[in-house]
């Protein structure tokens, strides 16, 4: 579902809402995560604003293929680009039909092949019953710098674990100065005991007879180290060096044979098939999903980040519930064949030939804000497919490929100049983005202006779902951008709306925007709009404190305050 407001004409074919608010409701949404989405029904309002049905849509940064997806939903046609090949797998899978009884044929050759030993990996017992290991719950062994003593996370989490008072000497620590000792099963969720789920202390015979000499069939062995900009310290304590070692050695070898029976599949559109519903799983079959007090919630997206209390899920059940909602979104989403072309490579190089678009819409990688190719590293690992590091349009400081905003400025103006090239005459393009450094925000402008695209207009959109870097930030009481901006270019220039001349006038409009639509005083939500009536005004955009300061100066008094 999307809500707009305030409809703004931007010269194409139909009326533009200055202001998306996108709502994450379906299941198609979810089925595959990824780390930056804009929702399909976002993605379909902007689409019918600027095309008709039949016209071509491109999308050269396209990630999971949300742009694809709302193309056959509104009968266009559409053609998606990449450099990760995480991101076209995803986004193939989710454009490409396949007969949902072929695909659940596929599910039963897999389980029939190996469905009996993976079960058995997650076989235990409770008071000398035989039970089925849904998840156990791990938890860090840390040593007390002060006495030495061994500590089990676990028992201190009700007091929070960001410093540590040892429970042997009373003495406190942060907990990233306790030299990591080793990891301990500590609570099991267990199914096959009658219609509830029972919840025990882990047993040590729930952490399975597994093996060292046990063959596992073939599984990624990438290496993990300080060569790539997320690697930390606290993944060589876990014993990271590989890809493999993001996984319990029981999940590697239950995701290991699921993958190799896959493979086995002869029909190439359901073996891609049966690999996106793998794919789909891997990182919460990690040890990348950590533990939640209330309930289990995800992974954080966008990070390789491994908490220090965390899950190791039961693969088989995992899986068993990926495939049913896989085959429900086959069965309900017929997209019309070769309707979505699906190409990777690289934005600054396009195979489409010169005005044959009518419409782009985008969302670029926001500067520094995602390492897309480490965040990916998983996907892409179980894939044998790797993204080309020195192509990736992202800021990056650390690892053995760093790029500055200069370099990322660079690929982002090839990019649009190929916007531009493909575009028809009379095509807009629309750019999805944010950004709290204004060096960055200047790049993306100079980009644009060297490209040949010209600003019609801008608004801004809502995700529905805050970020990672949202969520941590309002947690800790920081104020972050909470929604995106969108620019609208096109390859003309164009009569717009009045534009702000001066920083002042751009806050002014953004706050009587906030107003006239009756929204609460927040900081985080104003922001975007701020941004956008500054590139509107082809005026530098300031840094997040300054607008914020400049937010709080103007007309608070007037406008409707947040509960």
């Amino acid at each position: 579902m999307v809500i707009g407001t305030a409809q703004m004409s931007l010269g194409g074919i139909g009326a533009m809402p200055s202001e998306l608010r996108a709502r994450r409701a379906d299941g198609l949404y979810s089925l595959h995560a990824y780390h930056t989405k804009v929702p399909p029904s976002a993605i379909e309002a902007c689409i019918e604003a600027h095309t008709r049905p039949g016209d071509v849509v491109l999308d050269p940064f396209c990630g999971s293929g949300m742009t694809g997806v709302a193309a056959a939903r509104t009968g266009r046609r559409a053609f998606l680009n990449d450099l990760s090949p995480a991101a076209i797998h995803i986004a193939r899978n989710y454009t490409t039909p396949c007969d949902p009884d072929a695909f659940e044929g596929g599910v039963a050759r897999v389980l029939a092949a190996v469905g009996e030993r993976i079960a058995a990996l997650y076989a235990t017992t409770h008071h000398g019953r035989r039970a089925t290991i849904e998840h156990l719950v791990w938890s860090d062994v840390r040593a007390c710098p002060s006495c030495a003593a061994k500590i089990v996370l676990w028992t201190l989490r009700d007091a929070g674990l960001r410093r540590i008072t040892c429970p042997s000497c009373n003495e406190e620590h942060p907990k990233a100065s306790m030299p990591f000792v080793d990891e301990t099963p500590v609570e099991a969720n267990l199914s096959g005991l009658g219609p509830r789920r029972v919840i025990r202390p882990a047993e040590p015979s729930d952490a399975g007879n597994l093996g060292a000499t046990e063959r596992i069939p073939w599984h990624p062995r990438t290496p993990f180290g300080p060569s790539r900009p997320m690697w930390r310290r606290g993944h060589a304590d876990l014993g990271i060096a590989t890809v493999a070692d993001f996984y319990s050695r029981r999940n590697l070898i239950a995701l290991a044979l699921l993958w190799e029976a896959a493979s086995a599949e002869t029909d190439g559109r359901v073996r891609d098939a049966l690999r996106f519903s793998l794919t789909a799983i891997a990182n919460r079959a990690s040890r990348r999903y950590q533990w939640n007090a209330k309930r289990p919630t995800n992974v954080l997206g966008g990070t390789l980040y491994i908490s220090s209390l965390r899950y190791e899920w039961n693969v088989l059940s995992l899986w068993r519930r990926k495939v049913a909602a896989v085959a429900r979104f086959f069965a309900a989403n017929a997209v019309p064949a070769d309707s979505v072309h699906v190409m990777q490579g690289s934005a600054t190089r396009l195979p489409l030939p010169d005005e044959s678009v009518d419409y782009c819409f985008t969302d670029p990688p926001f500067g520094a804000h995602i390492v897309y190719s480490d965040a990916s590293l998983l996907w892409e690992a179980w894939l044998d497919d790797f993204t080309d590091r020195e192509e990736e349009a992202i800021v990056v400081r650390g690892g053995d490929v760093p790029k500055q905003v200069g370099d990322y400025g660079e690929l982002l103006a090839a990019a649009f100049g190929e916007v531009r090239r493909v575009l028809k005459a009379d095509g807009e393009a629309t750019v999805v983005f944010q950004a709290t450094d204004p060096t960055v925000w200047a790049v993306v402008q100079a980009a644009a202006s060297q490209a040949g695209l010209s600003v019609v207009d801008t608004g801004t959109l809502d995700k529905g779902q805050p970020s990672f870097k949202q969520i941590k930030g309002r947690t800790a009481g920081e104020r972050v951008a909470a929604t995106d901006v969108m620019l609208h270019f096109a390859k003309r220039a164009s009569e717009a709306r009045p534009r702000a001349t001066t920083v002042e006038e751009a806050v002014a409009a953004a706050c009587r925007d906030a107003r006239e639509r009756g929204k609460p005083f927040m900081v985080d939500q104003l922001y975007a709009g701020v941004v956008a009536h500054l590139v509107r005004g082809e005026l530098p955009v300031l840094g997040f404190a300054e607008i914020a300061s400049l937010i709080d100066e103007h007309s608070e008094a007037d406008l409707p305050r947040a509960a």
